[in-house]
């Protein structure tokens, strides 16, 4: 393990060790059946847990749906992560510190800069996937107390999202050399929004990216950004290699942690290279169970509710990204207003922790193609049920108008999820079903995560509304369309679909979408 860091950080490093055992910490870990029951043992027991707390999850979405379950059965918690507002950040960090809130449920936003030494308890709602990251988040606790409780309930879906998120921070050579040759044919320095523009990488693994490459003497940060040292640079792709080995070995010693019958404390200090690791005579496997396993049955029904709550408001493209000419794209500010889509919505975000689960094993590498299961099409017609009533930002569906027809995008990866969902909803809802939308030389192109302005190129023109779509449309004399698409990433797919709808005639364009990427 502590190679692994030492590799990761570069030559020169000096290694100096302490002890890691930590005599305040009881850990324990307790194996719940579903996300359910995991919410509903939260319901149950929080109230019980010692003095104020921290919960961590493992997404965003999990942080934000957890805290307002939480809040609604009347616990004083706050939800804390990488989309709160920094003031915000702030006041909660400082509530938790005055013991004015119970717990904050948290993302890894809440990091090693803050300290409570009286923090009572932590538990994790899913594993971390690594012993750094666990023993970082459980080691806020007990600082300045003589005892606190760590409790991890780990979810049978930790690993989809361990592999979900480590898919973004490892370099391509392809990436890599891209950055490269930007940099070195700028001649001066570019900031990371001029260099966004320029390679097909979005902000942040870019500027991961950029942080490999100055560790490696690649690249320097100067006064205007970024700019290449001249020097060369080999991918090492054995190097890249070791360290993913390295990140699956970590998520595996996560899960023995949770099956080990030893001390929880000697293992994850021995994993992190401990040589004093020993039995601290106080976890679940030393000293016995310390918490209680009961669900209420109550705290699981209201659990069960929150985690079949469906429908996100779906946010259209406004703006079209800078610098398209240079990839061949003749469009720049604001989307006309007769090009717009309307606000959509979608079912649910891929790290949800209710129908998120659904979404992920659908989408899976290697997941076969299928129509879509009832109980999916049943959840996108109480969402549309919902839109078509309203809300307090606007009238039923979005200001405009329920849609005459339903048209849907073609799908080379899920054909039938597609049209059988677009088929499905247009049939539930009395609503003809106009067909698909044409894919023109091969189809977009490229994949998930490039940034913005390469997505757009990598649609531009691909999507057309053929000739029997189009008198179809005709026909419907300006009335709206719903546009259904199976996932929903960086939306440009969808903002040119519903663009090319608008031209052939479509007075309102609304989006339903089954996931969301990003």
């Amino acid at each position: 393990m502590v190679h692994d860091i030492e590799e990761q950080l570069g030559a020169g490093v000096l290694t100096i060790r302490g002890q890691l055992g930590r005599e305040s910490l009881r850990l324990g870990v307790l194996k719940l059946a579903d996300s359910r029951d995991r919410l509903g043992w939260l319901l149950t027991h929080l109230a019980d847990m010692p003095g104020s707390g921290i919960i961590y999850t493992l997404t965003v979405s999990a942080a934000e749906d957890t805290a307002r379950l939480l809040s609604e059965a009347g616990h004083n918690v706050l939800s804390y992560t990488g989309r709160t507002d920094p003031a915000d950040r702030e006041r909660a960090e400082q509530l938790l510190k005055d013991n004015q809130v119970k717990a904050l449920v948290a993302t890894s936003a809440l990091g090693m800069g803050f300290d409570k030494p009286d923090l009572g308890f932590v538990i994790h709602l899913g594993a971390p996937s690594s012993p750094v990251a666990y023993y970082q988040q459980v080691g806020r606790a007990g600082r300045g107390a003589a005892n606190a409780d760590v409790l991890l309930l780990p979810g049978s879906e930790d690993r989809e999202i361990w592999q979900y998120f480590a898919t973004a921070s490892m370099p391509s050579e392809e990436k890599a050399a891209a950055v490269l040759t930007v940099l070195a044919e700028a001649g001066s320095a570019l900031s990371t929004v001029a260099l966004e523009a320029r390679v097909d990488l979005r902000r942040t693994p870019l500027e991961l990216l950029l942080k490999v490459l100055a560790v490696d003497g690649a690249v320097e940060r100067v006064g205007g950004g970024w700019k290449s040292t001249g020097r060369p640079w080999i991918y090492d792709a054995e190097r890249y290699a070791r360290i993913a080995e390295a990140r699956v070995d970590e998520q595996d010693s996560m899960v023995i942690y949770q099956d080990t019958a030893g001390c929880r404390m000697e293992y994850i200090t021995a994993v992190l290279d401990d040589e004093s690791a020993r039995a601290c005579g106080r976890c679940d496997n030393c000293a016995g169970r310390w918490f209680p396993a009961d669900v209420a049955a109550a705290a699981a029904d209201a659990a069960g509710q929150t985690l079949r709550r469906a429908g996100l408001a779906l946010e259209p493209r406004l703006q079209w990204p800078s610098g398209m000419d240079r990839l061949g794209v003749a469009v720049k500010g604001k989307i006309k207003p007769d090009e717009l889509l309307a606000e959509g919505r979608v079912l649910a975000r891929l790290t949800d922790l209710g129908w998120g689960g659904a979404l992920r094993e659908l989408f899976a590498a290697g997941a076969a193609d299928r129509e879509v299961e009832p109980a999916m099409l049943q959840a996108c017609v109480q969402v549309l049920r919902e839109w078509s009533a309203g809300d307090g930002r606007s009238t039923g569906w979005s200001g405009q108008g329920r849609p005459a027809a339903v048209v849907s995008i073609p799908s080379r990866n899920k054909p039938a999820l597609v049209e059988s969902l677009a088929r499905g909803i247009a049939g539930i809802g009395r609503m003809p079903y106009l067909g698909a939308l044409e894919l023109q030389h091969g189809g977009p192109t490229g994949g998930r995560g490039g940034n913005s302005a390469y997505r757009l190129a990598g649609v531009w023109e691909r999507l057309v509304v053929g000739p029997e779509l189009g008198q179809n449309l005709a026909s419907l004399g300006g009335q709206g369309i719903l546009l259904v698409d199976d996932l929903a990433d960086s939306r440009w797919t969808m903002t040119v679909a519903g663009r090319a709808l608008r031209q052939a005639g479509a007075g309102s364009v609304l989006p339903l979408v089954l996931g969301q990427a990003a």
